[in-house]
């Protein structure tokens, strides 16, 4: 059987993201049972007609295309991405009689809305490494599929859809297989061979819906197959910085610590990126890390206000964030910052109080996001249906953000102005 898998996104943002999750499944194939071809977007000058001609000469029996990002997440600048991708799956069904199966990140937001809208043969929502070769069993021996977790159809009564299946042991999944995409081109134009250690997220931030989509129970891969996939990568391409793409490295601690000396012993020499949580970011933890390769750290803070930490239901406090940063510019590991400007109960003092701290502060770059994207399952998708933003029936495929009225008009002709007087400061738009 052929399968083509199309990695869809163009999206590069600050730095072209690697199709890691389309890697990993397609590491799990049986490659003596298919054949496989890729088509990856990222790079593609004309898409759709690199899509038809793979159509015309490879004849692909399954299609399966993953869809990242359903919008660039910006209230500034906001841009849609749905639209084309129905035009891909309408280019798949006028140049090939394949099967079509959808997934990605974005696809698990809001499955039965995009599967109605884009009208696939099947989608699958969650991790795809299991249930999508199971998947491909079915097809190939015309089996019942309709008991497959995280699988999406459409049924008598309209579209269904299974739960997703969370995988317990991810040390048992194969290695991704990134030598299907062209990871020297990510390199050459800033990304990074990306890592994912650990699946779920036990924490509540307001605006997230994480701990629905992954699992609210951390499950984590064992120091060793971490290292082995790290060597894999340097052998593979020769890559000397890898990012962990983990929600939070630094914590569980104990298996934050394990991975990091682990890497020690190996006497790999890798540079590394992360994220991390301020209240787990001891100075003992942060040194090790700083030993173990890491050279660059997000701190997952998202407004440096007192009030809004609180609101935004951050586990730490101001005084928690600032010990850290203080603690990273000390050891030497830069930091990058994304900020969340507008969510209940942002006001003038909120933000001035953001800028106040900001301001002593020596980040390598500094974002500000105004307006947070509305994600189905997330507290904060509570909070708008109450207040009028959204109605309880919105599958928010396409992108509604909340911004606190009493910051609306005025914030941001104020950052701009901010950032203006600091040179790693901006404000996205786009």
């Amino acid at each position: 059987m052929r399968l083509l898998f199309v990695a869809t996104n163009h999206m590069k943002d600050s730095m072209p993201p690697m199709p890691l999750g389309l890697a990993s499944i397609i590491g799990q194939i049986d490659e003596s049972r298919y054949q496989i071809q890729v088509l990856d977007m990222m790079f593609c000058d004309q898409p759709e007609a690199e899509l038809i001609k793979i159509c015309s000469d490879f004849k692909p029996e399954i299609i399966a295309l993953s869809i990242r990002n359903l919008d660039n997440q910006s209230y500034l600048g906001t841009q849609y991405f749905i639209p084309g991708e129905k035009k891909i799956v309408e280019l798949c069904r006028s140049n090939s009689e394949a099967t079509i199966i959808i997934g990605g990140p974005a696809f698990t937001v809001s499955p039965s809305a995009m599967f109605q809208y884009l009208d696939p043969d099947f989608g699958v929502i969650g991790e795809g490494e299991v249930v999508f070769p199971e998947l491909l069993n079915c097809i190939e021996s015309g089996s019942d599929f309709k008991k497959l977790q995280g699988l999406v159809w459409k049924g008598a009564g309209g579209v269904m859809h299974n739960p997703p299946q969370f995988i317990s042991n991810l040390d048992e999944l194969k290695l991704p297989r990134r030598d299907f995409f062209d990871n020297r081109r990510y390199i050459q134009e800033g990304g990074m061979p990306n890592i994912l250690i650990k699946q779920g997220c036990s924490f509540g931030c307001l605006y997230c819906d994480g701990p629905f989509t992954m699992g609210s129970q951390w499950r984590t891969k064992s120091p060793e197959t971490v290292v082995a996939e790290i060597k894999a990568i340097q052998k593979d391409f020769g890559a000397q910085l890898v990012y962990f793409n983990d929600a939070i490295f630094n914590y569980p601690v104990d298996q934050a610590r394990a991975i990091c000396q682990a890497i020690i012993d190996s006497g790999l020499k890798i540079m590394w990126v992360a994220t991390v949580n301020p209240a787990y970011s001891d100075r003992s933890q942060l040194e090790l890390m700083r030993k173990a390769g890491c050279v660059a750290v997000s701190p997952s803070c998202d407004s440096c206000s007192e009030k809004m930490l609180k609101t935004l239901r951050k586990n730490f406090t101001k005084a928690e964030l600032e010990s850290c940063l203080k603690m990273l510019e000390e050891i030497e590991i830069r930091y990058l910052l994304w900020l969340l400007i507008g969510g209940p109960g942002e006001n003038r003092e909120t933000v001035e109080e953001t800028i106040s701290f900001l301001e002593n502060r020596n980040p390598m770059m500094l974002d500000f996001c105004v307006g947070i994207r509305l994600m189905p399952h997330s507290p904060l998708f509570d909070i708008a249906v109450r207040e009028g933003v959204i109605s309880a029936d919105d599958p928010l495929m396409e992108p509604k953000f909340y911004i606190s009225p009493e910051i609306e008009g005025w914030i941001n002709d104020y950052l701009v102005k901010v950032c203006a007087r600091h040179e790693k400061w901006d404000v996205k738009q786009r």
